[in-house]
């Protein structure tokens, strides 16, 4: 039997288990019988083991200011927050530096470090997407970089892409991916076999790609609760 936490009320008319990170929780009706209720959970079992699973599969976002690590191009890098450091990224060392004027003051981290990769996100895909659009024979009418929750870039009918700032964490073949993914909307708007046909012309192992985004994308992102 799995351990949990009981909470009780009068107004409750039936009996419901919540599974989080910290615990389990099980609501139920004030005077249900213990005996009904142990053989109740006792059913549930399994079902609470697998929550437990996935619940533990989430992956956890990233807090720099306080893990002092941060995913840059699929490697991690040691992050340090302060007045001494100027804002840079140095690739040899795997090393980023965030100039802020109190590090404790982790909105101003969040606001400063977004700044940095935004711009290091931009250096690097300007530096493929020319040649990607040229070899795709898509015109882009405008590139744009910013931070989405649930979507790593977008087109517009009118050809201007837009990319996940936070994709900087992400390996460089999978940001190509998602420059092609965008660049193939250029073509066709909506998610159609014709559409991830020529996906696949251009990035043969897209599924798999499309599989660790969808399992592991959110361990690029970076924490709001500060």
């Amino acid at each position: 039997m799995f351990e949990y936490q009981l909470k009780e009320s009068t107004r409750r008319r039936s009996v419901a288990i919540k599974v989080t990170d910290n615990g389990i929780i099980v609501y139920a009706p004030k005077g249900l019988e213990k005996k009904w209720l142990h053989e109740w959970l006792m059913s549930k079992h399994s079902w609470v083991l697998a929550q437990q699973q996935k619940v533990q599969a989430v992956p956890v976002v990233q807090t720099p200011w306080h893990s002092q690590t941060l995913l840059v191009f699929g490697e991690t890098y040691a992050c340090f927050f302060g007045p001494e450091y100027p804002s840079k990224l140095c690739h040899s060392n795997r090393i980023v530096h965030v100039c802020v004027i109190n590090p404790d003051d982790t909105q101003a981290c969040r606001a400063a470090l977004l700044s940095l990769l935004r711009i290091e996100l931009e250096s690097y895909v300007m530096g493929v997407l020319p040649e990607l659009a040229k070899k795709m024979g898509a015109q882009v009418s405008q590139v744009k970089f910013r931070e989405y929750k649930s979507r790593w870039g977008s087109c517009t009918s009118k050809r201007a892409l837009a990319f996940n700032t936070l994709l900087i964490g992400a390996k460089p073949s999978y940001i190509d991916y998602v420059i092609i993914h965008e660049l193939a909307h250029c073509h066709v708007l909506a998610h159609n076999p014709k559409f991830w046909q020529l996906v696949f012309k251009h990035y043969g192992e897209y599924k798999d790609v499309v599989k660790w985004f969808k399992e592991k994308g959110a361990t690029l992102f970076i924490t709001k609760e500060v």
